[in-house]
């Protein structure tokens, strides 16, 4: 807990703030600063996944989890469902080939501030790059 700051709660887009912390915090131009009431951050997340990767998601896989400006390592841990592209019918599957979506889950090395893609447009999605490519590998939404 960082305690309270006296800066504005609502600031136009594009003015700047500046805040005063009560005690010494590494904090970098991106991060996000929420609210004493905000919601947990988490280390286990449920996503959508959109597979783009040429080698199938199998579990156990780690992949780098860009969230904003934010690297985190994370790992594939199971698919929940395949969607059939047509129909959106859940089907049951071990691994996501290339071009296909579904639900997963992923333990991350780092807890991140997330919240479902319900109700937010900014920390709602996460792309997932290939460790040793670089290349993306896919793009998520958080349920």
């Amino acid at each position: 807990m960082l305690g309270h700051t006296r800066a504005p709660r609502n600031v136009p887009a594009g003015h700047s703030v500046g805040i005063v912390l009560n005690r010494e915090v590494d904090v970098s131009r991106g991060d996000w600063l929420l609210a004493i009431d905000a919601s947990p951050a988490s280390r286990e997340l449920a996503v959508t996944v959109a597979w783009m990767d040429d080698e199938p998601l199998v579990a156990g896989r780690t992949y780098w989890a860009l969230l904003g400006h934010r690297w985190v390592k994370a790992r594939f841990k199971r698919v929940v469902h395949r969607l059939d592209i047509n129909t959106l019918a859940e089907e049951d599957a071990s691994a996501l080939p290339a071009n296909s979506i579904g639900h997963i889950e992923l333990l991350l090395q780092e807890p991140l501030a997330v919240r479902p893609f319900s109700t937010s447009r900014v920390l709602d999605a996460l792309v997932l790059i290939d460790t040793a490519s670089h290349r993306t590998a896919g793009a998520a939404l958080v349920n």
